[in-house]
């Protein structure tokens, strides 16, 4: 028989199988680490699809100020409609309120020409015109099934695209890092690569042949994974390379959207256009905040040197409360009520590699109870939080007859919230009786078998 030793030993071809795992791990971190995103904020636009209630003006401009005072700089305009909307007063209080119109990017559909328009009227254009919003979104369609129930040829739509881009160059201000800023939203690039991936190569190629600024594209449906996405950013980046953007949206639907936006940057994207929470659309989208606290879990320093990082949990909080008028799901990560309240002591996060330390998003850790486990350590935590003193918080006898009193109410059929403070205080008052009736000398887990204490 070969000894354990023996059979465990390394030799230079498993070091180099290491030292590759390593090496991958340590650039990917890098390129997180590195990365200085590039956000469009959506917050007032992304989030009126899933607001039952709707977006009122004041809900606008209260989620304008709150994306702008965490630190954005580039917006997304609400759509306009062919009707009045609460999109049209918001532009207008921008404009009442001298509110630099250069922050602002406004979507427009590119269509065929109209009754000798070259550029085909509508609500948006006349907003762009009558303000002068100088930075442009403009959609198009290249799935094929889509432009055949248009009546478009792809090479129609790619000359409309040409069209769309000639008139507003000649028309916006020079290209510059804030004004004169022209993106291509492509719709559908998943379904059009399905239908026809030679066309899709053929748009990126016309695209990076076009005076724009960059390439924006989405998962409409949620319904894509991770490296599907990654391929299309690589498609898009062999024809536009840097310093031309490409951001993503991934939508909910597969689980996978927070995911995506971090995996988008390794394949070679530069950020998001998103909404700060996750609400859009059927329900939710990769959220900006949950991309910045991923990017700082990297150690991403122009995160915190671009964005008031310390406010991120209350921002989310206030926006919430905006479009689902109620606070933030107790169990959404991050910024929920139980992102970091601990039930076991190893799962606290603090200051090891991964961790997002809750001090940095502006959030206090915290402890609770969970009748059917809750080790010592976590009703001690809990105790000392309530403020009692370590005769009781400290007092490891005590703690462990709570535990064994919790067990017991459960093996009794009874349903006891334990943390709540109310029935914190009666349970330690049960203890202390049950362990001067009893007389017993309860003195905490044995020492040996450490492993299986760990996980009691």
């Amino acid at each position: 028989m070969v000894r354990t030793s023996e059979a465990i030993a390394l030799d230079d071809g498993d070091r180099a199988v290491l030292g590759a795992a390593k090496a991958r791990m340590d650039e990917q971190t890098a390129r997180l680490r590195d990365v200085v995103p590039c956000i469009i904020d959506m917050s007032g636009r992304e989030a009126t699809l899933a607001a039952a209630h709707g977006h009122t003006l004041e809900d606008k401009k209260a989620l304008y100020r709150l994306a702008r005072d965490f630190g954005f700089t580039d917006f997304g305009l609400p759509s306009f409609f062919d009707f009045p909307s609460v999109s049209d007063q918001f532009l207008d209080f921008l404009v009442e309120e001298g509110i630099d119109l250069d922050s602002f990017f406004a979507t427009l559909a590119v269509e065929p020409p109209v009754d000798g328009h070259e550029i085909a009227p509508n609500r948006t254009v006349e907003a762009i015109e009558r303000t002068g919003i100088s930075n442009l979104i403009l959609m198009i369609e290249i799935r094929p099934a889509t432009l055949a129930m248009l009546g478009r040829s792809a090479d129609e739509a790619m000359t409309d695209l040409a069209r769309y881009v000639r008139h507003y160059r000649e028309r916006l201000p020079a290209e510059s890092a804030r004004a004169g800023r022209i993106h291509v939203r492509v719709a559908d690039p998943f379904d059009a690569f399905d239908e026809d991936p030679e066309g899709v190569m053929r748009t990126f190629k016309h695209l990076g042949a076009l005076p724009i600024s960059g390439i924006l594209f989405e998962d409409v449906r949620g319904s894509r994974f991770t490296f599907e996405s990654n391929e299309i950013i690589r498609l898009a980046r062999h024809y536009n390379p840097v310093p031309r953007k490409i951001l993503v949206h991934p939508h909910s639907g597969n689980g996978l959207e927070d995911a995506a936006t971090v995996e988008a940057i390794l394949a070679g994207a530069d950020g998001l256009w998103s909404g700060f929470t996750p609400q859009a659309a059927q329900g939710a989208h990769g959220s900006v905040m949950m991309f910045l606290s991923n990017l700082l879990r990297a150690g991403n320093l122009h995160v915190r040197e671009m964005y008031r990082v310390g406010t991120l949990a209350e921002t989310a909080e206030a926006m919430w409360r905006i479009h689902d008028r109620g606070p933030v799901p107790p169990t959404q990560p991050v910024v929920g009520e139980r992102a970091y309240r601990y039930v076991d002591q190893y799962f606290e996060q603090t200051d090891l590699p991964g961790d997002l330390d809750p001090a940095l998003i502006g959030r206090e850790p915290g402890y609770e109870i969970m009748p059917a486990w809750a080790p010592n350590y976590v009703i001690g935590k809990r105790l000392a939080e309530l403020g009692y003193g370590d005769e009781v918080a400290g007092n490891d006898a005590l703690l462990r007859m709570m535990r064994i009193l919790m067990n017991r109410a459960q093996t009794e059929g009874k349903h006891i919230r334990f943390d709540d403070p109310e029935e914190l205080a009666k349970l330690v008052e049960w203890a202390e009786e049950e362990r001067r009736a009893t007389n017993l000398d309860l003195e905490g887990a044995p020492t040996t078998n450490v492993l299986a204490s760990r996980y009691r």
